[in-house]
């Protein structure tokens, strides 16, 4: 067919259209087709977290999990990307949603297993690693986590043949070797360590932890240049990596080369400051380090520089918090909950000032509302804890404490509240791991020493406590609170005058340093020097007039002196600078008592519940003091408000069933209270009496006689228990022990209340 030249230019012209039309069609399907759109958005991701751009990375995986939130390598992704951020939560989330979806994904079980090691949640830990195993028999991540998790529990062999297998499947991966290294310089085996460290390095020579391994490797050592030198050398092949700075920031400041330290992060903020958030990592290390003005005025102006970072303005509020810049703290707070007004961390915050203002009741119920938000906010349940043991509630506030540590074992002020239910349960293992962690947070933070020489002690070994006293005192010669360590530890060694010379050294550099003073009372007190100790502790009254502790203490030395006017006086002046001292409460109530002004005493004991009427315990002293004075419905009617304070408080409910049982009252009801006492209080003589006592009304001899027992165990000396059991053996008709007993009652007492009818038992007896 013939076509025109003019024709055919626009036959041409119509096919390019077409073919260019076409093309647009297939480029928007393409668009529109959501495996595409995810794919592109993973791609950008991983872009990002190559050159360490975390928040745009978080974005674009984001954007892929809104196409598709079953996109388990967009959950993977972002899961690795907050890790390397530290958002463990977060991480947390998306790496158990990774696993949901891909059963098979290695990398994911094995990180979360490393949390769950971190948490000390180690049965999790080896759930993980099994399923691993289940996936795949030859995973070197689960030989990896094995070996990790045997070397948590103490079980250093099986470690080690774990490690030596995942080797054996792959022997080019520098992260074996860094495990590899711990495991051998752990066994004593230095050269070897410090080969395997240098053998990931040189698979990977910019491989993190193998760095911070061989770093902290020759820091141990005392090759402190070496050390040095290695970091330089990794900065320099690594310039962007903040944390080589931090770490080498740190070691200067170990060695106490602070202005050198300082430089170092002033220069990182300076050259990498303008990527993504690590404007943070002067304030960071000044926080750090506990330079609280310098930290404070650094993210003053960071929270107003970035006033769109919302975690750096909650962290200067924090700040506040800690420098006691309460007021500016709550306005900065209602700052952000009036623009966010459900965002739990600044409900968190504003728990965080009611409990440093003392309002702990308000702080509770704010606290315990955000963390239904926020159940992972290790902080939120650290302050929870606090508000909990300040209301006396003191089992939940443990509770809470240990999930703070499950969740976030990196922050100190936890480790430190895990380590203080460590002493209370007398689990020296359990305050040995705690010591451990804290050291691994920030090596050069005394406080870690102090913990593990705790430990030791606690374990008698008794060398290495005092060396790491030593290297508590070593790292910042200026803490008092290392000084007055080392003074307990040698007090209980008999070494008294070293020890008074450390107490002494304590209260040199902070005469507030109330322990060491209570050392040094504690010692001449044991020396029967008490004029001696009522003068020191005056000393140290002069120098710090505004102690209400220090004149709580002095008040005490002076009743031990039986100088009842100048312990009024002296705890009359500790309640004016503090009204809510308990102790100073009780002992002046007490002083008043004994002093014949039981109207007085009263008047002071009651003010225990109007400073505390939170506490169960104000309650029940207030209760003991109605009992002394000889008003038992009174005291009846108060323990009562105890339990409604706290129904499982124990002494409340022992004191509570004993006087049911003096006034006659429903059996039935004292022996739940009593049972509520016994299994609260289940190494307490008096709740053993109680519930003994009370089978004995009921006529089950046989129960109480047992518990008797138990209970002049632990204070044989007591003429009431004498009289319980004299009087349950009378009913089982056992004469010689029923009269043994009923006669130690009137050796001890002669005028014990129930004196007329022991005699008349003995008289049936004979």
């Amino acid at each position: 067919m013939f076509i025109p030249r003019l024709a055919l230019m626009f036959y041409y012209r119509a096919q390019i259209l077409l073919l260019i039309g076409l093309l647009a069609a297939g480029s928007v399907g393409c668009e529109r087709d959501p495996n595409v759109k995810k794919r592109k958005f993973l791609d950008s991701g991983n872009r990002y977290l190559a050159k360490e751009e975390f928040p745009a990375a978080v974005v674009e995986f984001s954007n892929a999990l809104q196409v598709d939130p079953n996109f388990a390598a967009a959950h993977f992704q972002l899961g690795e990307c907050f890790l390397r951020m530290q958002r463990f939560r977060e991480a947390y989330r998306e790496l158990q949603r990774t696993v949901e979806l891909d059963p098979t994904n290695q990398k994911a079980f094995l990180d979360l297993g490393m949390m769950f090691i971190s948490a000390r949640n180690y049965d999790q830990a080896q759930n993980q690693a099994t399923k691993m195993l289940e996936s795949d028999p030859k995973s070197v991540d689960a030989r990896l986590l094995l070996s990790e998790l045997n070397r948590q529990r103490g079980k250093s062999d099986l470690a080690m043949q774990e490690i030596t297998e995942a080797l054996h499947l792959d022997p080019n991966r520098a992260q074996l070797y860094v495990q590899l290294g711990s495991l051998q310089n752990a066994a004593g085996d230095a050269h070897a360590a410090e080969e395997a460290f240098q053998k990931a390095l040189r698979i990977d020579p910019k491989f993190i932890p193998a760095i911070e391994a061989l770093v902290a490797f020759y820091e141990d050592s005392g090759r402190p240049a070496e050390a040095e030198a290695q970091l330089r050398t990794a900065i320099q092949s690594a310039p962007d990596r903040v944390d080589l700075r931090k770490s080498l920031a740190l070691l200067y400041y170990s060695q106490h080369r602070t202005a050198e330290a300082e430089q170092v992060m002033i220069q990182a903020k300076k050259e990498l400051g303008g990527k993504d958030d690590n404007y943070r990592v002067l304030g960071d290390y000044y926080n750090n380090i506990g330079a609280a003005d310098k930290a404070l005025a650094e993210f003053a102006v960071l929270a107003k520089n970035h006033p769109d970072d919302l975690q750096t303005r909650e962290d200067y509020i924090l700040l506040l918090i800690s420098s006691k810049a309460l007021d500016d703290a709550s306005r900065l707070d209602d700052e952000i909950l009036q623009t966010h007004p459900k965002d739990p961390r600044a409900q968190i915050i504003r728990g965080t000032i009611l409990n440093a203002r003392g309002h702990f009741d308000q702080a509770a119920r704010i606290l315990e509302e955000a963390l239904k938000d926020a159940p992972q906010d290790a902080y939120g349940h650290y302050q929870f804890g606090i508000a909990l043991k300040n209301t006396g509630s003191d089992e939940r506030a443990m509770q809470e404490w240990v999930e703070a540590a499950r969740l976030a074992p990196q922050l100190n002020e936890v480790q430190m509240a895990l380590a203080q239910i460590a002493r209370e349960k007398n689990d020296a293992g359990l305050l040995r791991s705690t010591a451990d962690q804290f050291i691994r947070n920030n090596p050069s933070d005394p406080r870690g020493y102090l913990l593990r020489a705790e430990s030791e002690a606690r374990s008698r070994q008794m060398p290495s406590a005092e060396a790491d006293l030593n290297k508590a005192i070593q790292i910042d010669p200026l803490n008092s609170a290392a000084y007055n360590a080392m003074g307990t530890f040698l007090h209980e060694q008999g070494r008294n005058h070293e020890a008074e010379i450390y107490y002494e050294q304590a209260l040199d550099r902070n005469a507030n340093e109330f322990q060491s003073l209570a050392g040094i009372v504690n010692i001449l007190m044991n020396q029967r020097q008490v004029a001696k100790a009522i003068a020191r502790v005056e000393v140290q009254a002069s120098r710090v007039p505004n102690s209400d502790a220090i004149y709580t203490l002095l008040g005490g030395l002076q009743i031990a002196n039986k100088d009842l006017a100048a312990a009024e006086s002296s705890l009359d002046r500790a309640l004016q600078l503090n009204p809510s001292n308990q102790d100073a409460i009780q002992l002046l109530s007490k002083v008043q008592m004994a002093r014949g002004q039981p109207d007085k005493a009263l008047a002071t004991a009651y003010q225990s519940i109007a400073q505390h009427p939170r506490q169960a315990s104000a309650y029940v002293f207030v209760g003991t003091m109605e009992e002394l004075r000889g008003d038992n419905a009174k005291a009846e009617e108060i323990y009562r408000k105890a339990l409604e304070v706290d129904p499982t408080y124990g002494l409340a409910a022992n004191n509570l069933a004993y006087l049911m049982l003096q006034n006659g009252e429903d059996v039935n009801a004292a022996l739940a209270l009593a049972q509520i006492a016994r299994q609260r209080m289940p190494d307490s003589a008096s709740a053993a009496d109680t519930l003994a006592w009370v089978y004995y009304q009921k006529g089950l001899y046989g129960l109480a006689v047992p518990l008797l027992k138990e209970a002049l165990g632990r204070s044989p000396d007591n003429p009431t228990y004498h009289y319980h059991i004299g009087m349950a053996y009378q009913k089982q008709d056992n004469k010689a022990a029923s009269r043994q007993h009923l006669q130690r009652v009137l050796q001890l007492n002669p005028n014990y209340p129930a004196a007329a009818q022991i005699r008349q038992a003995l008289s049936k007896l004979s």
